[in-house]
């Protein structure tokens, strides 16, 4: 008769020897005296919880010693009524592993000279948690600061920049069409940085990895409040990515730890892991990730499936890679750049068969999407840096203005922009990914480094919604064409080949005539078409300042070409000649004559 066991946390760490580990004798204290100065004193702490009195001590003795390694199962520990913190020589430190802390601390709060006092969270009753296991191929990711996204009174929550304020905007989220929430750093970390007396305000140091951040919490039981969330989402089917930042000195024997710590305790569903030391090799082995999707810089140390290309069985993507270059290339298309569209055709296409593309016009550390259309140059003077600080090379163009404007033209510009580019967001084959508030058209005055700000600049104004600068509608209506059609879910790219047998390949490109196009560095004008099950669908494509004409092939028999969507005015003549304005894109669609939509803009 077999028995459905669930891991715990206790399961996983039992070897580990720095994690204070609960048995039935008492728990187990385990501290790395190479830490600490040499012939040092060491011990721990233990408090009544109930009003932060020191209840007694435990110093180890050379008994208790292996190595380097203290280790002791100390019984009148009562993890229910007792916290605890670490002691050298006298002083009191904070346990760097601890699972959680009975401090609530409020943002900017945080004290590295003080010894938080850490506490053993029980195991959350998951019920009946499913992760929702969305495949890279299905993904809609969006990118978020916990605290910026809540923040702002205008966001209408009641819990304000917390894991509670976030459950609240699950709705908002699901309507907008996201699949999965990839989070900044929501572990503990101090933000407060002594060196500059700013703040650190997106947490990318190193940080006390096994608890969530105290302040993304609105009660003082942080772990149940953030499980409650991961439960939520879960519940409507979305993902939580986590990002996991480690600088090059931590020791790289942990990091898988950590990752696994996170997917067994909360049900983490992937991990973006950051830094330039991170153990590849040993994150693929660990047989607990198995089916945990991992974001990375590179794939440098991975094993990945021997299968040949054209072979038709399936493989479950693992990982998912991060790179800045589809970033640029777009950006540099959409602003009008010559030399750029033999590349940009590449990134539309890019699906590899073994990996996934995440595909991004912007994130936390660059412009936002909007003001990839509305800044030439960074704005950083007020980080205090004498704007030396963030990227210089942008590949932004400010539509013939710097900043913000009153000019109707050249507003109504950038919103042609963001359409323009949202479209080629979402028309690429690998997973779209947006910032938030890039739906509402959000800003940061032009500065594309806002580390430092707790304030408006980061703090997500919601008030965008109901501006005309908003895209939620648009977005959710390319999400919708996503998710509808299968061309957008193969598992490889896709082939120039008619696979279907319907007499047009899977994918064709076109220019001045059908089927003939050409990648000259001057050109910025191009028609992809896809053939999905005998329906042809047209994307027509004009990024130069001035029209172009398109050929469009001859449609099946019984059908003619019909827009269905476009970012400006658009013709098709009677020989399937389409005329765009500049700077449009359209798309357009076989469709039998019976049966023939009206344009729509």
């Amino acid at each position: 008769m077999s028995k459905n066991i669930s891991l715990s946390t206790t399961d996983i760490f039992r070897l580990y020897p720095c994690k204070v580990i609960c048995t039935p004798e008492g728990c187990r204290f385990t501290v790395n005296s190479g830490n600490f100065p040499k012939n040092s004193k060491l011990g721990v702490a233990v408090y009544d919880k109930t009003n932060g009195s020191l209840a007694f001590k435990h110093m180890f003795t050379e008994n208790e010693r292996i190595g380097n390694v203290y280790s002791a199962i100390i019984s009148d520990f009562d993890p229910n009524s007792h916290s605890y913190s670490y002691i050298c020589n006298d002083k009191y430190y904070t346990d760097e592993r601890a699972e959680g802390f009975t401090d609530k601390l409020s943002f900017g709060d945080f004290d590295p000279s003080k010894a938080l006092k850490a506490c053993v969270i029980p195991e959350f009753d998951w019920k009946d948690d499913k992760k929702p296991t969305v495949s890279y191929e299905d993904m809609f990711l969006y990118l978020l600061h916990v605290r910026g996204f809540t923040m702002d009174p205008s966001s209408g929550v009641k819990h304000k920049g917390t894991f509670k304020g976030l459950s609240e905007k699950k709705d908002y989220l699901k309507k907008l069409g996201v699949t999965s929430i990839e989070l900044q750093p929501a572990y503990e970390f101090n933000e407060n940085d002594k060196k500059t007396g700013r703040y650190n305000y997106w947490g990318y140091c190193q940080g006390l990895y096994y608890t969530p951040k105290s302040a993304y919490s609105e009660s003082t039981d942080a772990a149940t409040e953030f499980a409650n969330m991961v439960n939520a989402f879960h519940k409507d089917g979305m993902e939580i990515i986590m990002q996991m930042y480690f600088p090059e000195d931590f020791p790289k024997r942990e990091i898988p730890f950590i990752l696994e710590y996170w997917a067994v305790k909360y049900h983490i569903d992937g991990f973006h892991v950051l830094g330039s030391n991170i153990p590849m090799d040993i994150i693929d082995d660990s047989p607990i990730l198995s089916d945990v999707k991992i974001f990375t810089d590179n794939l440098w140390g991975v094993n990945m499936p021997q299968t040949d290309y054209y072979d038709s069985k399936p493989v479950t993507k693992r990982y998912g890679l991060f790179r800045d270059e589809y970033m640029y290339a777009l950006r540099r298309f959409i602003k009008g750049d010559s030399g750029v569209l033999a590349d940009v055709v590449s990134k539309l296409r890019n699906n590899p068969k073994d990996y996934a593309v995440i595909n991004y016009l912007d994130s936390y550390n660059t412009f936002t999407l909007a003001d990839c259309f509305a800044y030439d140059h960074k704005h950083n003077e007020n980080n205090g840096e004498d704007n030396r600080d963030g990227c210089d090379y942008n590949c932004t163009w400010n539509c013939g203005e710097e900043g913000p404007t009153n000019k109707p033209k050249v507003n109504a510009l950038r919103r042609k922009q963001m359409k323009n580019a949202l479209i080629l967001l979402f028309l690429s084959s690998g997973v779209p990914m947006i910032f938030m508030g890039d739906e509402m058209g959000n800003t940061q005055m032009g500065n594309n480094n806002a580390y430092c700000h707790d304030d408006e600049v980061t703090h997500l104004d919601w008030k965008g919604l109901k501006r005309k600068n908003s895209n939620f509608d648009f977005i959710s209506a390319l999400a919708k064409i996503r998710r509808e059609h299968t061309f957008y879910h193969d598992e490889k790219e896709m082939s120039m080949v008619d696979l279907e047998g319907c007499g047009f390949p899977e994918l064709s490109y076109h220019g001045e005539s059908a089927w003939m196009t050409s990648l000259d560095s001057y050109k910025n004008s191009i028609g992809i078409m896809v053939s999905e099950k005998g329906v042809l669908y047209y994307f027509a494509i004009n990024m130069h300042w001035e029209k172009a004409v398109l050929s469009l092939p001859r449609a099946p028999k019984g059908c003619e070409w019909s827009i269905v969507n476009s970012t400006d005015d658009v013709e098709i003549s009677k020989d399937d000649k389409i005329t765009l304005t500049e700077r449009t894109i359209a798309l357009v669609v076989s469709k039998t004559k019976e049966v023939k939509e009206e344009k729509s803009k």
